[in-house]
């Protein structure tokens, strides 16, 4: 039976790792890809639980949690190792399996060491039934880069044996582990797969039948998808000519907003602003008809136009003309019941104004953009750009005392590194073995210098507050409320890259 193209590229995969896996040097693979391929490499490790063509025959376990510190990860992962095991006991037991698998004595110390002679227990006890024991390792977030290598270094000092290997998964544009991928270590295999999830749709799109005006028209937007990644603009425009008198004769509105949003967005690729307001103008109009004709998506193709012209107008240093589009986009972003990018809306209008050297209108978009986040669940306002509003205000205020504030922000953040740091050292002296009351000891430690920091920090903050003007206090104890009692510090409201200013909007409504 022919493979799709999921297929193919999941067989690809599999030859890469049996590749790999016949090196009886390497223990580590490395594999970097695209950002939009991570999902294809986390279906490749869970198709290993099935008999597929392209199954290696190998045990692939994926651990996701977080990295913090040496001794929170050996632990958490371990347990994971633990928790996944016991999910599948009853699939086990069907396949005539054992299980009555638990770790051995060595896997107690919570280091690096104590996880891979877990993994070694568990392949000792399946070694009839499985190939290699892989442990992939991806994790959430890193705390910090340098103490995870160091980490990933021990695990493989710990000496894996033939039938145990790890995987470290990188996306091209965002590396973390770069320095593992430079060391020149025998052991560490970096490969970078020929699989493009661009190239992945087209085949799929190619090897179904194209039958009626939708067949037709899906392969115009393939067409075109291919050339924004690797054209130029006027190739995307010539490109869009066909599709776009395909749509209009099929009345298509919705999909010529689709066309011309991508035509934009080549245009602004090349920083051929005008151009783009054009086109994002014409969208608009199309975007209007799908209202008119109450198309479920018509509010939400009409605010896509206005954020593009903002952005548009923006890169072209015409902020004016960029708020007039953001409180445009308010409008329609409320219609529409879309409250996040309504403060996003008008946190750019105050964003623009702001670089006007209007401090007063800066002041209105932003203080519109909390009171519309107030009306947000408190556990949701952390994750839109109320926090960015946030400093975006106090920096309008005073900015120069809100420089004050993100030095804070930064100085805890190296303190906060340094204590894990310093603690991971610790870890790493007590060695392999570390006894579970080391263990309990170094991580009260932790506790107590992280809590130090953040008190040291906060009393920074709060001086600085008290010494600011009654506008500066109160727009402070305001965030605080609607964002989170540590805010800007720590917390889910607080957010990393404090010191690199508003962000600007993007074509598609996104900050960047």
């Amino acid at each position: 039976m022919a493979l799709n193209p999921v297929e193919r590229r999941l067989a690809h995969l599999c030859g890469e790792w049996i590749t790999f896996r016949e090196n009886r040097a390497a223990r580590l693979l490395l594999w970097q890809v695209e950002n939009d391929c991570l999902r294809l490499l986390q279906a490749f490790f869970e198709s290993q639980k099935h008999d597929t063509p392209y199954r290696s025959g190998d045990l692939f376990i994926v651990f996701d949690a977080p990295f913090e510190h040496s001794i929170q990860y050996s632990r958490v992962l371990k347990q994971s190792l633990v928790g996944q095991y016991e999910a599948s006991r009853d699939e086990l037991a069907t396949q005539g399996e054992a299980t009555d698998w638990m770790p051995g004595p060595a896997s107690a110390p919570h280091s690096p060491e104590g996880f891979v002679s877990a993994l070694c227990s568990l392949g000792s006890r399946y070694h009839h039934s499985v190939g290699t024991v892989v442990a992939v390792l991806l994790p959430q977030l890193v705390m910090d880069e340098a103490a995870f290598v160091s980490w990933v270094e021990r695990a493989l000092d710990r000496g894996l044996p033939e039938r145990m290997r790890l995987i470290l998964a990188d996306t091209l544009g965002t590396p973390q582990n770069q320095e593992l991928a430079t060391r020149g270590d025998p052991r560490i295999v970096v490969a970078q797969p020929q699989v493009n999830a661009l190239n992945m749709a087209q085949e799929t799109f190619a090897q179904e039948a194209t039958s009626g005006p939708a067949g037709v028209f899906r392969n115009h937007l393939i067409g075109l998808a291919a050339l924004l990644e690797k054209g130029s603009a006027d190739q995307v425009k010539a490109k869009a000519l066909d599709a776009l008198a395909f749509a209009r004769a099929q009345q298509w509105s919705d999909q010529e907003v689709v066309l011309r949003l991508m035509v934009a967005g080549a245009l602004l690729k090349e920083a051929r602003c005008s151009e783009a307001i054009q086109v994002y103008e014409a969208a608009r109009l199309a975007a209007e008809k799908t209202v008119a004709a109450e198309h479920p998506a018509g509010r939400k193709l009409v605010l896509q136009t206005w954020f593009g012209q903002a952005g548009a107008h923006l890169a072209d240093g015409d902020e004016a003309q960029a708020v007039v589009c953001y409180d445009q986009a308010t409008a329609v972003a409320q219609q529409d019941r879309n409250p996040i990018l309504a403060i996003e809306a008008q946190r750019m209008a105050g964003y623009c104004r702001w670089r006007q050297s209007d401090v007063d209108g800066a002041l209105v978009g932003y203080g519109r953009a909390l009171a519309m986040g107030a009306q947000l669940r408190a556990e949701v306002r952390g994750m839109t750009t109320l926090p960015l509003a946030a400093v975006d205000m106090l920096r309008a205020v005073d900015s120069e005392r809100t420089a004050s504030v993100e030095a804070v922000k930064l100085r805890l953040d190296r303190q906060l590194e340094q204590d894990r740091r310093e603690a991971g050292e610790q870890a790493a002296a007590a060695g392999a073995t570390i006894s579970e009351a080391s263990a309990l000891q170094i991580e009260s430690q932790l506790d107590e210098s992280l809590a130090r920091s953040r008190q040291t920090a906060e009393d920074e903050l709060q001086q600085l507050v008290a010494d600011a003007s009654g506008t500066f206090a109160a727009c402070f104890a305001n965030s605080r409320r609607l964002l989170a009692s540590d805010w800007p510090l720590v917390g889910t409201a607080a957010f990393p890259g404090l010191s690199r200013g508003p962000g600007l909007a993007a074509a598609d409504g996104s900050t960047v």
